[in-house]
């Protein structure tokens, strides 16, 4: 890869990259996952995505969750990358973030992490109809966000459905035991 400068680096600097490891830094903005991020996220791998394709990429995750479609613009970009993604679980891996965090080709996390996965949700007021609708919508995206763990981790969406209902917060070896990561960094 060509070298950039100063003025290339400092412009991508903002969006937690580093072009010349291909790595990038996937923290909360104000809100938590929010538009901003997601935003920074897809630009992001844009750019890893056009440039150097056979190199995988890195990602560090220290997240407590977020906006459900900012965080799946996040997913869908990752999930649908060229590159090859390995992903980083560091801190707090929560909610929204544990979502994302599923995207990776191959999920890590570091020992002393935390991962918690739940239901989302919703502060529903309106004209009735409408809350009725939304909160149809709402009970089909937690069916998607068991599909996704299940996905990965080989058990049943109902495994999940169980285990959503509550926050369950998990060690790096529970979420290792569930199939919602694939290795603890020291343990290989």
């Amino acid at each position: 890869m060509a070298r950039h400068s100063k003025d290339r680096v400092a412009q991508w600097y903002d969006y937690n990259v580093h072009l010349e490891t291909r790595t990038l830094y996937l923290g909360d903005g104000e809100e938590g996952i929010d538009p901003e991020v997601a935003m920074s996220v897809i630009k992001a791998f844009h750019l890893f995505d056009t440039t150097a394709t056979d190199k995988p990429v890195t990602v560090y995750l220290n997240s407590e969750g977020g906006s459900w479609y900012d965080g799946m613009a996040i997913y869908d970009m990752i999930e649908q990358s060229v590159s090859h993604v390995d992903m980083y679980a560091a801190g707090s891996v929560m909610s929204m973030g544990s979502i994302i965090l599923q995207a990776a080709d191959v999920r890590y996390m570091y020992p002393h992490a935390t991962l918690m996965i739940h239901d989302g949700s919703e502060s529903l007021i309106g004209h009735t109809r409408n809350v009725i609708n939304w909160a149809k919508y709402s009970e089909k995206l937690c069916g998607d966000m068991y599909h996704i763990y299940s996905k990965r981790s080989g058990k049943p969406s109902s495994f999940w459905k169980k285990r959503c209902s509550h926050d369950t917060i998990l060690s790096a070896k529970e979420a290792l035991e569930v199939g919602l990561i694939d290795h603890i960094v020291g343990e290989e």
